[in-house]
């Protein structure tokens, strides 16, 4: 992968996990909406151009946030 593309990759990716922990702490329906179509579309933007890579930091982004839980 390119170098440009991959650092664009990750950016987007911190975005996208920004955008779900945003939506996932919002008030109600009008506060999740715009966060959550928003990270859709980081979602969809990449599996389309770089489905492995994507799908990579989102398998270990998971695991994370299972291992944050496991130690509650």
């Amino acid at each position: 992968m390119h170098k440009k593309v991959e650092q664009a990759l990750h950016q987007d990716f911190d975005r996208w996990t920004q955008l779900v922990d945003r939506a996932a702490h919002a008030e109600n329906e009008v506060e999740r909406e715009k966060p959550a179509l928003a990270a859709t579309e980081l979602q969809m933007k990449w599996t389309r151009t770089a489905a492995e890579d994507w799908q990579t930091l989102h398998d270990h982004w998971y695991e994370g946030i299972d291992r944050m839980r496991a130690s509650v």
